[in-house]
């Protein structure tokens, strides 16, 4: 059986991810073999439709099941239209999520389980880390130029009372 699992990377050992619509990665599993392949999710920054264009984009690939831990109404109604059963899963890694779907421990999703848009939010909060990152990063080069400006100054200080 082929599934798509949403996941935050390319592989088995990749953890899931909270989302669909705006996942970073889809990983498509044979489970007759346990072979994987990783995709980027083409829809991840989009502005809007990203749930659409990444159903789009998955029944593509031609899985069987879905394996995600939220699907948005846009996305669940793409996926039901191609006849796609999805299944929530919680946490972990791909394998992990797999290995759950085999040993029939998963649930069936009757519908959406994340509301429209909500990917907007991961969206955003990846942003806003990525930009204290950055700024982090800028402030620690300053605070280091500063140190070096104060102990020159402390230098001059102790050479002019000195003398």
């Amino acid at each position: 059986m082929r599934l798509i699992v949403s996941s935050q990377g390319p592989d088995m050992d990749s953890q899931v991810s909270p989302v669909f619509g705006r996942a970073p990665y889809y990983v498509l599993v044979d489970t007759e073999d346990m072979s994987s392949s990783g995709f980027e999710n083409p829809a991840l920054t989009q502005d809007s439709g990203a749930g659409i264009q990444a159903a789009q984009f998955v029944l593509k690939k031609d899985p069987q099941v879905i394996l995600s831990a939220n699907i948005g109404p846009k996305a669940f109604q793409v996926l039901s239209a191609a006849s796609l059963p999805c299944y929530g899963i919680s946490g972990g890694t791909v394998r992990d999520s797999v290995e759950a779907f085999g040993e029939d421990k998963l649930q069936q999703m009757g519908g959406a389980s994340a509301a429209s848009h909500s990917g907007l939010k991961n969206l955003a909060a990846t942003k806003k880390t990525t930009n204290s990152e950055a700024d982090l990063q800028d402030i620690a080069e300053k605070l280091r130029d500063l140190r070096g400006e104060v102990a020159e100054i402390l230098k001059q200080l102790d050479s002019l009372t000195e003398g």
